[in-house]
């Protein structure tokens, strides 16, 4: 087992809600050695689920880390605990972790580490770095919140949004999420959270429930090892208030999505949380650069899954094509 460097911004001020917050973060710094900057994943988890999904070790098991597997390919990668989950500070008031306050800390962290990085004040081995492209990648949740933080912040010059549904219920099971306002199909309405929130009812940290028949079958295909799927669980979390059940609530990205300019790489699983996959392109109707990958063999956690390097490679080599920096040719940013 190897333990990730650590690296934690103190985001105090810098999001709106009371008290002190920082924001911890693991980094895998480029192991082998790439022509040109070296491009800059800052890697979002999912709802339930910390920075060790980026890094997943199993074992007696090898490969399961799509950190170490991009850091081999000269990147930078950046794994990141959402406020209120993991190892990043927590917060009394469920209903004030929206997702603008995630991305807007999530934004401040990334602002703080891209300076470390560049003045060589990153990691005390790491000297200074030429960066290239800042991918924000984002699974399922965080893929949301990925795409709130580039609309709100323009921090990114390209997003890979995996596992996310933009356009469309994303989750129908009528008894998953019954405790949270479930409607008859079990699609959640924003205000079906937010009312019960506000009244204090997720105050309590509260993880999902990933042992149940529906959410093994959505996550894991049918080939994951039972011990790769023990050790995934070992990854649960609290969830960040209410971005966590906000996150399935259908078109709750859409608006955002849409005002996206820089390139976009959809990533799903041949089983995963949209009903149409080639519906997903639409939503990000302001880029001129939009790629959708299906991974064969794969349910929503695509890091489990036996093809998983065939979706890391594809995602390396679309990274890769990118343009050293968009941010001077006006693609990087909120508006369209």
């Amino acid at each position: 087992m190897t333990t990730p460097a650590t690296a934690v911004v103190d985001v105090t001020g810098r999001v709106p809600i009371d008290g002190r917050h920082h924001v911890t973060t693991w980094v895998f710094p480029p192991t082998a050695g790439t022509a040109g900057p070296v491009p800059l994943l800052f890697c979002l988890p999912g709802g339930s689920y910390t920075k060790a999904y980026w890094h997943l070790e199993v074992p007696g098991r090898t490969g399961y880390s799509f950190a170490e597997h991009l850091a081999a390919q000269g990147m930078l990668v950046i794994a990141v605990d959402h406020i209120g989950t993991g190892e990043s500070s927590r917060h009394p008031r469920a209903a004030e972790l929206t997702p603008d306050v995630v991305a807007a800390a999530n934004a401040a962290t990334l602002a703080e580490l891209t300076e470390r990085a560049v003045k060589g004040s990153l990691l005390p081995d790491l000297g200074p770095l030429e960066l290239g492209p800042t991918v924000g990648v984002g699974h399922s949740m965080g893929a949301m919140l990925a795409i709130f933080q580039q609309s709100l912040h323009g921090s990114f010059d390209a997003v890979a949004p995996l596992g996310y549904g933009t356009v469309g219920p994303i989750i129908t099971w009528a008894d998953t999420h019954a405790s949270i306002g479930t409607g008859v199909l079990g699609v959640l309405s924003l205000e079906a959270i937010m009312e019960p929130a506000r009244s204090g009812a997720f105050d309590t940290p509260f993880a999902a429930d990933r042992t149940m028949t529906a959410m093994r079958h959505h996550f894991y295909w049918d080939d994951v090892p039972a011990d790769v799927i023990a050790t995934d669980d070992l990854t649960n979390t609290h969830l960040p208030g209410v971005s966590g059940p906000l996150s399935i609530v259908p078109f709750i990205a859409s608006d955002h999505a849409g005002r996206l300019r820089c390139p976009v790489f959809i990533g799903l699983g041949e089983r995963d949380s949209t009903p149409r996959h080639h519906d997903e392109a639409r939503a990000y109707y302001s880029s001129l650069d939009v790629t959708l990958f299906v991974l064969p063999k794969s349910g929503h956690c695509h890091n489990t899954a036996g093809t998983r390097h065939l979706l890391w490679d594809r995602l390396a080599r679309w990274i890769r094509a990118l343009p050293p920096t968009s941010s001077t040719d006006g693609s990087l940013g909120a508006q369209p």
